[in-house]
């Protein structure tokens, strides 16, 4: 079974790469570059923006210290690199058909649009960082916090459609949590466990022994520009307030109220 994935180029974007390849053959990696925008700060005032680049910080060493192995992709496999907002252009399409590839992984890429979702149809798979259809978007393993609903943190891997995150599921996953655990560190657990189980997840969905889930039930939408400084601070003081204690409490009980596919 052949792979092509399009990701990003962050330590945690080489894991899931190495994860596939050691299990599968990943024909191809197509890259593109995260928009600046993401960790710009020259909106804010110093206090705000000195808070943000923090919390940005606080990530990286968290991603560090999880993924710091993977510090390059592997040379043995063709690695292109594409500007942000280039991952639906002629080029990237003729990249991928060439490859002749039996499935596509998306991870951490923007928007896929036709004629890529058109022509692969049900044979484009996104590792989403979170858990649908409660939480869709950007930032859905934060806007959990802001709610109070820790059940709500994981990946979901599911068919790429033209509704952002709607597609049909194929498995979903939650992290093992510790009480002091902060949200990078639960972050990068569940990008851990999900680099641990995608290509078996691929390989049993290529083979037909998982059937696709149609998602049902109401969630959130979630937008990265209403993760103002304001909203992420009010995360961090429910961390503060022990939520993830009051969670682990009646993790089983709050866990069935959030069912999830297995």
């Amino acid at each position: 079974m052949k792979v092509v994935l399009l990701t990003s180029d962050s330590l945690r974007h080489r894991y899931i790469a190495a994860s596939i390849a050691n299990e599968l053959e990943l024909a191809s990696i197509i890259t593109e570059n995260k928009s600046p925008k993401i960790q710009d700060t020259s909106a804010y005032g110093k206090k705000d923006a000195e808070f943000l680049a923090a919390h940005f910080k606080a990530r990286a060493e968290s991603e560090q210290k999880f993924f710091g192995e993977f510090r390059e992709f592997s040379r043995e496999i063709p690695l292109i690199n594409v500007p942000h907002g280039q991952i639906n252009s002629d080029e990237v399409f003729q990249i991928i058909t060439d490859t002749d590839s039996d499935l596509i992984v998306l991870f951490g890429t923007s928007i896929i649009k036709d004629p890529l979702l058109r022509h692969f149809k049900d044979r484009i798979i996104n590792l989403h960082l979170g858990l649908s259809p409660y939480y869709k978007g950007s930032a859905t393993n934060l806007y959990p916090y802001l709610f109070d609903e820790p059940e709500c943190i994981g990946a979901t891997i599911h068919l790429a459609t033209e509704n952002v995150d709607e597609g049909a599921v194929l498995y979903q996953l939650r992290p093992e949590i510790s009480e002091t655990d902060d949200m990078h560190e639960i972050g990068n657990k569940v990008i851990d466990k999900a680099g641990r189980v995608l290509p078996t997840v691929l390989r049993k969905y290529f083979e037909e022994q998982i059937k696709p889930q149609l998602q049902s039930g109401e969630g959130k939408i979630c937008r990265n520009k209403d993760l103002t400084p304001e909203t992420l601070q009010k995360i961090y003081g429910n961390f503060e307030q022990e939520m993830i204690g009051r969670y682990l409490e009646k993790k089983e009980k709050r866990d069935k109220k959030k069912p999830i596919v297995q």
